[in-house]
């Protein structure tokens, strides 16, 4: 596997059944494997998900591995959606950072791609904490 094209761990609205999901991940040929990070997550006021890489926390989400003639595509349009512009540029949302997910499935460890949210006293201050590192339960919830 090329070094500089990793899977992408995804957390929110990029997971099946969400807007973002449709828009930026369905179009591209894909696999996505249940996957575990290490971190906290919270739930924004802007309705998404922000993770902090932070404490012994378990963030829940995927692994999408995008099919090699499409990565660098699909890779622009989340780096659009994540408001990511590059390594430590101060207009970055979110950083993408390489961290190690765990694969539910297997338990094998693999390096990815994760978007962190970069303003982490604001998650804090006006985020709402998600103990169990599930987003897509705490959606779920808000809905019923």
């Amino acid at each position: 596997m090329n070094p500089h094209r990793l899977p992408v761990f995804v957390y929110g609205s990029l997971l099946p059944g969400f807007r973002n999901w449709e828009l930026y991940v369905k179009p591209y040929p894909h696999q996505a494997l249940p996957a575990e990070v290490k971190g906290q997550l919270y739930h924004l006021p802007t309705g998404y998900p922000g993770l902090l890489r932070e404490g012994e926390g378990t963030v829940k989400g995927g692994v999408l591995l995008f099919s090699p003639d499409v990565y660098d595509e699909a890779l622009r349009g989340l780096d659009e959606l994540e408001t990511y512009f590059g390594p430590g540029d101060p207009r970055n949302e979110y950083e993408r950072e390489i961290m190690t997910a765990r694969l539910v499935t297997t338990g094998e460890e693999q390096r990815v791609y994760v978007y962190r949210f970069v303003d982490e006293a604001f998650a804090r201050q006006t985020g709402i904490f998600l103990a169990d590192g599930d987003w897509e339960a705490f959606m779920r919830r808000k809905r019923e």
